[in-house]
């Protein structure tokens, strides 16, 4: 097509007056900052941008991309394209400020011109004013370094790498308590569970809407077989025709099926009562599992309390009331990071959660147990297999590392320990209780169970267990001392790095129990003792 004729037809109209994006929000083009998204506003008002003579122009193009193109990707390229014009202060367009905006961000950083050189081919074949044909042949010649991937996966990193598989189940086990405890509420717990079970990215779940869960049953052998689905929205829809364009079917367990599951009926039951009427089966298959409370709240002080605006409004704007970025951030890490008493394994500092750190530990656990190439690929939600090398190369690493921390010395690790430590049985919850008392192997008192539950786990469980309270002079050490001999069987018998890990939590907690109990007996040494 001729550029003439694209600039008469489709997103790439050249008239000034409003445009929409794909999910359904205005913008004038006229005007200097735009709202393209629940989250997202682009802003044409910095001094750079004033002193562009080119910025009506690019403006075109750029709306033609907010219809064709997803509105982050669109947003990406403003930011990209802003920071050259930040960076240079150019009027127009030029090989040698591009050349030398190209020095200034290095090679760690150049994918970002490689990102805008897509658009600027576009604005060349346009025919729009801005952009000279030399420009779009230098570009073509360059070869320009991608943006680096899986940095942190490969060196495990502690601040922004996978979770080993001690922290990850020292997170899974706070979450369940925290949320039993009414330390965080269930959409906390179903978010962190999520994202560790699925491995799939925060923008997805963002997008997650009721009819997304899928549950059947089919008959074999007159055996009834349950199956379950999470038919999750891709996270990069770049060129998809509209919000949650694209999706991948992966199967899940009952158990991640009921904790979505039962965040959905609990959304439905608390939308339907700020609305004050019910909504049917087929009105709360739309609603987001992840809904911006915020915004339902302000739309609905604004609107009144309507089933039928609410519906329109999220027809309309597709992802309005869905969970933006910021709070999903905020749902995963406020409540955690306040009264969590988790610290990292390796660095003894607070231990940090992010949506990003579980997808890396989920790749990798799932490179650990033998998913390689498309497999791993699909597990992941990717379309091929050329972003996942990373999970396989650090595999063995990984081994050897929570090997050798395993082996160190008793440092305080990641407070496997999640009871209390007391100092006799008299001190504890239940201590009255004779049946409270926790015996090991060779029936030995150990501590207090300070549940009334019934709980058919084995006393070495109960180190991890929130209720459990050690006692101060009981016999802990035993407790370490078979597990280790235990360990060692298992690495001699040639066993797998994956079954050996699955110690790894217990060991640390009885650890933990230990040094508690020599640091409690010491200072109780240093006040009795008399003074000279």
């Amino acid at each position: 097509m001729l550029a003439k004729d694209i600039r008469k037809s489709g997103p790439y109209l050249t008239q000034e007056g409003l445009r929409t994006t794909k999910l359904g929000y205005q913008y004038d083009l006229s005007s200097d900052v735009w709202e393209v998204d629940a989250e997202y506003f682009i802003s044409f008002q910095s001094e750079a941008w004033n002193i562009f003579k080119n910025k009506t122009s690019f403006k075109r193009c750029l709306a033609g991309y907010l219809v064709t193109h997803s509105v982050s990707y669109a947003v990406n390229i403003h930011s990209f394209f802003s920071r050259y014009l930040e960076d240079q202060k150019v009027e127009s367009i030029s090989i040698k400020t591009l050349a030398s905006w190209r020095k200034v961000l290095g090679q760690k950083r150049e994918y970002q011109l490689g990102a805008i050189r897509g658009f600027i081919y576009q604005w060349e074949q346009l025919g729009l004013p801005g952009v000279g044909s030399n420009v779009a042949s230098w570009l073509e010649e360059q070869i320009i370094t991608g943006n680096e991937k899986g940095r942190a996966v490969r060196q495990w990193c502690p601040y922004s790498g996978p979770y080993s598989k001690t922290e990850l189940g020292s997170i899974l086990e706070w979450t369940t308590d925290a949320f039993r405890d009414g330390f965080i509420d269930y959409e906390v717990h179903a978010l962190i569970y999520l994202l560790a079970t699925t491995g799939q990215r925060g923008i997805q779940l963002q997008k997650l809407r009721a009819k997304d869960l899928i549950a059947s049953s089919t008959k074999k052998e007159n055996r009834k077989e349950e199956n379950f689905v999470l038919n999750i929205p891709m996270a990069k829809e770049r060129l998809a025709a509209s919000f949650r364009g694209e999706f991948i079917a992966k199967p899940v367990t009952r158990a991640i099926y009921l904790v979505a599951a039962n965040l959905r009926d609990q959304t439905r039951r608390r939308i339907s009562g700020m609305l004050g009427k019910e909504l049917s089966d087929e009105e709360a298959s739309e609603l987001p599992l992840f809904p911006s409370w915020i915004r339902i709240k302000r739309f609905l002080r604004k609107e009144g309390k309507s089933k039928k605006k609410f519906l329109r409004e999220h027809a309309d704007r597709p992802n309005t009331f869905h969970v933006t970025r910021y709070e999903l951030r905020k749902l995963l890490t406020y409540e955690f990071n306040r009264t969590c008493p988790l610290v990292c394994e390796v660095t003894g500092e607070p231990l940090m959660l992010s949506a990003r750190r579980f997808r890396y530990t989920y790749g990798t656990n799932c490179a650990r147990q033998g998913l390689v190439g498309r497999y791993l690929a699909r597990a992941l939600g990717h379309r091929d297999d050329q972003n996942i090398h990373c999970y396989v190369e650090t595999s063995p690493e990984i081994a050897d590392r929570i090997n050798q921390l395993m082996s160190g010395p008793l440092v305080t690790v990641s407070q496997a320990l999640a009871g209390q430590l007391v100092s006799s049985e008299r001190d504890a919850v239940r201590g009255d209780d004779p049946r409270s008392r926790i015996k090991n192997d060779v029936m030995q008192n150990v501590g207090t169970c300070g549940s009334y539950e019934f709980c058919p786990s084995g006393w070495r469980s109960c180190y991890t267990c929130s209720r459990f309270q050690p006692w101060l002079d009981a016999p802990h050490a035993h407790a370490l001392e078979n597990l280790l001999e235990e360990r060692q069987t298992m690495v001699s018998a040639g066993c797998s790095d994956l079954v050996i890990q699955t110690s790894d939590r217990l060991i640390n907690a009885i650890k933990k129990v230990i040094e508690l109990c020599d640091a409690e007996n010491e200072n109780r040494s240093t006040i009795d003792m008399p003074n000279k």
